[in-house]
Parts: structure tokens; C-alpha cells; sequence
């Protein structure tokens, strides 16, 4: 029980005008704080959102180039393509690829760095140009090829250049100028690249036949579509993938048709020709899918 003298005591501090505005100052000051502290976690928060946005940004369009290059460049290993804007260049040689560049296209053979050829769209007065500026020692219109094309054979007095190949080839209403270096580029590499070029636009013309050629100065037809494996002297060996028997006797009526070519000997498998002037005896034979030819040239040894 508490005791009467005992009392309990309330102490009331009193707050001076001058504290009163203390205070509210130091609850504006911490409510500053708070609403800067809140504005700089919005802005991390929306710079963070945009680091995001940007790298999501980048690994998309990067994935569409890589998309758009393998469409165009590559689209299977059958050739090499090369695409500018809506013109594609496709040919059917896989050990041959091309750069782009400001004139046009840069060729190049695999594991060679030396450029082989070169291709740029000319206008009429430029292929006249070229024409009649270079020696150009034959000219011939190419049968059956998937566009129409023109041949020349240019001299060139260079240590690994002998001859220079030059095609015009129609492109729609554009005209398009190969030219290729024999013999960083073998003629059957030559005439592959060639009679398989593919546009798109406008689409190629195929022949259903087997297409033939001569090399260089040559009056021997060749298949095309050979593989060349064994270029030593006078012996040749190429890789005849439409080789079958069938087509073998008919290569021998091509090279009989051309009347510059008799044969002298037949052994099933090997035709032996000589032509008509009697410089040249070729054997011809075919094992599988290769095929070989064996040169002679008799009044040379005399």
C-alpha cells in the first residue's frame, strides 16, 4: 500500500520556438534523404534495364547477320556464293571461293593466297575496251552454257601466268567479265566455275547433255566436269564423275565428230587418236571414274 507522502511526477520539458524549427528542419533534411535515396534506386534500377535491353538488342542482330550470311555465302557445299544486295554469284567448285571488293570479285583457290581471277559487271564501251586493248589470240561463243557466253584466250609473258581467260557472260541486261589465270587455275577448274555459274536472277539455263570443251589452244574435246588429280608433263588425270562406259563411247564419237582427230587404236577401255596433221597421238583411258590422257608428239623426238 503507498504510502500518503509518496507522489508520482510527470516532468514536462518545455520546447522553445527556436528547437520547434530545428526539428521540423532536421524531418525535411532526413525526408530529403529518403525521397533522393528512392529517385537513385529508380534510376539504377531503369540505367540497369537498359544495359539489358542494349546486349539483348546486340545477340539479336548479331544471330540475323550470322542467319543472312550463311543463306547467302554458303548455302551448301556444293559451291561458293557471294551476295550484294539482290545480285547472287553461285558456282559449283568447292575449292574455289571469291572476295568482294570495290571493282567487283577477287578469286582464290584454297590454301592459296595468290589471287587466280577476277569478275566486275562492264558496260559495252568497257568489254570493247578490254577486248581490243589485250592480245587476245581467240574468240568463240559458248554453246549450252547457263548463259550466254563469250570466250577469249589472251596471251600473257609472265613467269606463272601463260594464258589469261576472259568471259563475258549475260546477266539479264547486265554483262559480267571473268577473267582467270592458267595455270594457277587449271582449264578443268576453269570451265567448272564457268558452266556452272548460277545468278538466281535471271535463273541459269541447264543443258541435260554432257557439255564439252577444248584447253587452251587445243582441237582434243574434254568433258566438263572433271577433277584434275595428276598434271605431270604429258600425262593427265582427272576425276570423270559422269565416267560410266555409256558416256566414255560416247566422248569417242565427240572427239570421231570433230574430223581433226583419227583414231588408230582401239583396246575397249583405251582409244588411241592422232590428229590430222600428225603432231599429236593421244591415248585415252578410262579406269572407274578416272580418266587419263597420255601424250605423244612425233615429229618433236624428230
Amino acid at each position: 500500500m503507498r504510502k500518503p507522502s509518496e507522489r508520482n511526477w510527470t516532468v514536462l520539458r518545455s520546447v522553445t520556438p527556436g528547437e520547434e524549427e530545428s526539428d521540423r528542419m532536421r524531418s525535411k533534411i532526413r525526408s530529403s534523404i529518403r525521397a533522393r535515396a528512392e529517385l537513385n534506386a529508380k534510376q539504377r534500377i531503369f540505367e540497369l534495364k537498359n544495359v539489358v535491353l542494349t546486349a539483348l538488342f546486340v545477340i539479336i542482330s548479331a544471330g540475323l547477320l550470322i542467319q543472312l550470311q550463311q543463306h547467302y555465302q554458303s548455302p551448301n557445299g556444293s559451291g561458293q556464293s557471294q551476295a550484294v544486295n539482290e545480285f547472287s554469284l553461285n558456282w559449283d567448285l568447292e575449292s574455289v571461293y571469291s572476295k568482294k571488293n570495290e571493282e567487283g570479285y577477287a578469286f582464290f583457290e584454297k590454301g592459296n593466297p595468290e589471287q587466280v581471277g577476277m569478275a566486275e559487271f562492264v558496260t559495252d564501251g568497257e568489254k570493247n575496251k578490254i577486248i581490243n586493248m589485250s592480245a587476245m589470240n581467240m574468240a568463240k561463243e559458248m554453246v549450252n552454257f547457263p548463259y550466254p557466253t563469250s570466250l577469249y584466250i589472251e596471251h600473257v609473258k609472265m613467269m606463272d601466268v601463260s594464258l589469261r581467260y576472259h568471259f563475258f557472260v549475260e546477266a539479264g541486261k547486265k554483262t559480267m567479265h571473268f577473267s582467270f589465270d592458267y595455270p594457277k587455275l587449271e582449264y578443268a577448274e576453269i570451265f567448272q566455275v564457268i558452266s556452272s555459274l548460277d545468278f538466281i536472277e535471271p535463273k541459269p539455263y541447264r543443258y541435260n547433255e554432257q557439255l564439252y570443251v577444248t584447253h587452251g589452244y587445243g582441237s582434243l574435246p574434254y568433258p566438263v566436269g572433271l577433277r584434275p588429280i595428276e598434271l605431270i608433263g604429258d600425262k593427265e588425270k582427272y576425276v570423270w564423275e559422269q565416267g560410266l562406259p555409256q558416256q566414255f563411247k560416247e566422248y569417242i564419237g565427240k572427239i570421231k565428230a570433230t574430223k581433226m582427230w583419227k583414231q588408230i587404236k582401239d583396246g575397249g577401255s583405251a582409244y588411241t587418236f592422232e590428229s590430222t596433221d600428225g603432231t599429236e597421238i593421244v591415248e585415252i583411258s578410262l579406269m572407274g571414274k578416272e580418266i587419263t590422257y597420255q601424250y605423244l608428239y612425233p615429229k618433236r623426238e624428230e
